[in-house]
Formats: C-alpha cells, structure tokens, sequence
C-alpha cells in the first residue's frame, strides 16, 4: 500500500491482516502455544511424561579377553551356496551366479561385496580369465 506522509512523500507500507479473535484458527494457536511451552517445542505421545526420552537400545558388553563372536553362514541357504560355488576351483562369473540364483548382475555384486566381503569378512578376489571374462573366488 503506498501512503502519503504528511510532508508529501510517498512511502510504501505493508498491512497484515490477522483473522478476527474467536475463531478456530485463533483457538489452534492458543492450545498448542500451551503444549509446546510444557513440553520444550516438541508434542509428546500419549503416554508418555513430559520431558521423557527414549532409551537407545544398547548392545551387549564384551568380556575382556573374549573375541567377539564370528557371523556364521547357515546351510542350505543362497548364500550357502554362493560361497561354496566361489569356493570351487572353477570359481564363478558374475553373469553364471546371476542365472544360477534369478538374480540381476547389480544384485551379484552387491551380495559379493556386501554381505560377503563387508559382513561375513571373507577375502573376495577378482581376476580376468581368458574366454570367461571376470571370475571371482573366495581367497585366503
């Protein structure tokens, strides 16, 4: 809105409207204005008491001297049986264990690199082969 002042220049006023007191979005404010001032901003579940926090969950302790315990493999699983097909002497493709197991090759090398060599700690080793391409192992 543009205003005249009183000594003739024009200056450039902004005027908010605020809706009338007494409605429903005056009463919105007014009962969470209550809760975030009790609780410090944030809505508490029900149930719970003001000001509580959740407990994280804690893993258990290791003794001293105890090494911490290896991930297994369990049998018959697919991943039983990847690990015992990088085993062999032939080793495998990555295109021969996706037709092997239904997977997409992205789904090859995410288990190899994840689950095997990240979670499991085994030693993948990759090497080109002549004729087949890339052949990955199990290594010492």
């Amino acid at each position: 809105m543009i205003a005249l002042r009183d000594n003739g220049e024009a200056s450039m006023t902004t005027k908010t409207t605020k809706p009338p007191a007494g409605t429903a979005a005056d009463a919105a404010v007014a009962s969470t204005d209550g809760v975030k001032a009790a609780t410090g901003g944030t809505k508490a579940k029900p149930g719970t008491a003001p000001g509580a926090t959740r407990q994280r969950r804690q893993r258990p302790a290791v003794a001293d001297g105890e090494a911490k315990a290896e991930r297994k493999i369990r049998a018959d699983t697919k991943q039983a049986k990847l690990v015992a097909m990088l085993e062999t002497k032939d080793a495998a493709t990555v295109e021969e264990i996706a037709a092997a197991f239904g997977w997409q090759t992205h789904t090859v090398r995410g288990v190899l690199y994840g689950a095997l060599k990240k979670k499991l700690g085994l030693n993948i080793i990759s090497e080109k082969v002549e004729g087949r391409g890339r052949v990955y192992r199990i290594g010492n």
